[in-house]
């Protein structure tokens, strides 16, 4: 489809949660933006998210949590080396509370607010989960022009600033300009563009898009090409790990209790050769759980019978932190074992007892490490790793399972520089007239080379915020 006008005051590229974001913001400032979507389904990755990060949030204070900001900033420049933009992390922070409660006012509703694993308390998880929140912002978008189905093929530059743009229809590949004062990059980032993500990543075939597919850095891409600065890319958002499915795409994983059991449970992780490698409560934070199942050739998690019963029958040894359902127990999980058995998954395989597993995948040292770990158990104490306690859980029951991992990547922040009005600067620093980056195109200013895990929901808050700081600076100009 194409545009119905040929000049608007403003164009948002990309319907995500950040573009929607926009489009409401826009249209409260007395604006009707177009906005242009090349899928034919708006919401992007916004569907899946699990809740947006605020700080002093009208929920935190109802709930009593109460956050010291400049500890928080401080903290988090430390976990970033210092690469995130100071700045720009301050100003989020600072208005993070602000838009929870802009969103809430919308009718976006809110199940609670806390922390994930070792974290501060700021993710506010979405009632009815991500796709409730973009449905609801949906409902806002009263005057804008949503065109789907549409693509930015480039910017229009002139006389130093952009006035506008290319649409091209994405089944007819017709094209239209348009003029617009305004441009509004909110495209969500590179995570599935294979090529730039093996650019700027140590690639691996284990790396997997757990994506809406539709995230191929178009926004920063246009943005070059008219003298944008390339900036902090390679900062992944990984999700931890993930089932290594080399025949279904990843997503088909993202709702599987074996998956949840696997990866959130993390009863035993083992390399190529049956080691033990790692605390598997690495897992807590995301990001270092994917890097450290990395560094190994192959990762396999392994369960017993013991431990799938308790998961289904009893209830989850830790609480799910990293996926789109949050259950009290796996009940499933007996019946997904099954039918994947059933299926013969290469990801998962079964032994009646360790020898078997251990011959069936080639794993010498199979045996020898789970004994360890079951001493380990037995003494509540783990003096090679520092697994807590409570997660030290035996293997002892047959049959055993072991789960193939690979990691997940949500989304890959990063490509553009911005200011703190989220203005797009060119290589010398300076404001590009007429061109914003909101959402992952943008956020690289916030992090090093680490997603922010220690700031859960920090990429939908930034997608909400950043939209009302740019359409705040068009609309004061």
């Amino acid at each position: 489809m194409l545009p119905k006008k040929h000049d608007y005051e403003l164009v948002i590229i990309g319907g995500g949660l950040s573009g929607l974001s926009a489009a409401v913001a826009a249209e409260q400032a007395g604006l009707a933006p177009l906005v242009l979507e090349k899928g034919h389904t708006l919401g992007g990755d916004g569907n899946y998210v699990e809740g947006a990060l605020g700080v002093d949030s009208y929920l935190q204070q109802k709930e009593g949590i109460k956050i010291d900001r400049l500890k928080l900033l401080h903290e988090e420049l430390q976990y970033s080396h210092y690469e995130a933009n100071a700045a720009h992390l301050n100003k989020f922070i600072n208005n993070s509370g602000a838009t929870i409660d802009w969103l809430h006012d919308l009718g976006v509703k809110f199940a609670k607010v806390g922390a994930q694993g070792d974290s501060w308390p700021t993710i506010h998880s979405f009632a009815g989960g991500g796709h409730a929140a973009i449905q609801t912002l949906l409902k806002q978008v009263k005057k804008s022009e949503v065109v789907t189905e549409a693509k930015a093929a480039r910017l229009l530059y002139q006389d130093g600033r952009v006035t506008g743009l290319t649409v091209a229809d994405e089944a007819t590949g017709q094209e239209q300009d348009v003029t617009a004062k305004n441009v509004i990059l909110a495209t969500g980032g590179y995570v599935d563009n294979p090529a730039l993500v093996k650019q700027h990543q140590s690639f691996d075939d284990r790396l997997m898009a757990v994506s809406d597919g539709k995230s191929t850095g178009d926004g920063m891409q246009l943005a070059w090409e008219v003298g944008a600065d390339h900036y902090r890319m390679g900062a992944i958002q990984y999700g931890g790990g993930a089932i290594y499915d080399r025949q279904l795409p990843p997503f088909m994983h993202m709702a599987s209790q074996l998956a949840a059991a696997a990866t959130q449970e993390a009863i035993l992780w083992v390399n190529e050769r049956g080691e033990r490698f790692v605390n598997e409560d690495v897992n807590d934070n995301m990001c270092h759980a994917g890097n450290a199942i990395l560094t190994q050739a192959k990762v396999y998690s392994i369960l017993d019978q013991g431990t799938v019963d308790h998961l289904a029958k009893v209830g989850l040894y830790k609480e799910l932190g990293n996926t789109p359902f949050s259950p009290a127990k796996l009940e499933k999980l007996p019946e997904e074992i099954e039918n994947d058995l059933g299926h013969h998954a290469k990801y998962l395989t079964k032994g009646e007892t360790l020898a078997e597993l251990a011959a069936k995948l080639h794993l010498p040292a199979l045996e020898e490490t789970v004994a360890s770990y079951n001493q380990l158990a037995a003494g509540g104490e783990d003096p090679v790793f520092g697994k807590a306690k409570q997660y030290l859980t035996a293997l002892t029951t047959g049959p055993f399972y072991a789960v193939e991992l690979g990691v997940g990547m949500a989304c890959a922040l990063g490509g553009l520089k911005v200011d703190t009005n989220n203005r797009v600067l060119n290589a010398h620093g300076f404001p590009i007239p007429g061109l914003f980056s909101i959402g992952n195109d943008a956020a690289g200013m916030l992090v090093g080379d680490t997603y922010a895990v220690t700031l859960p929901g920090s990429t939908a808050g930034y997608a909400a915020f950043s939209a009302r700081n740019a359409v705040s600076t068009i609309a004061k100009n």
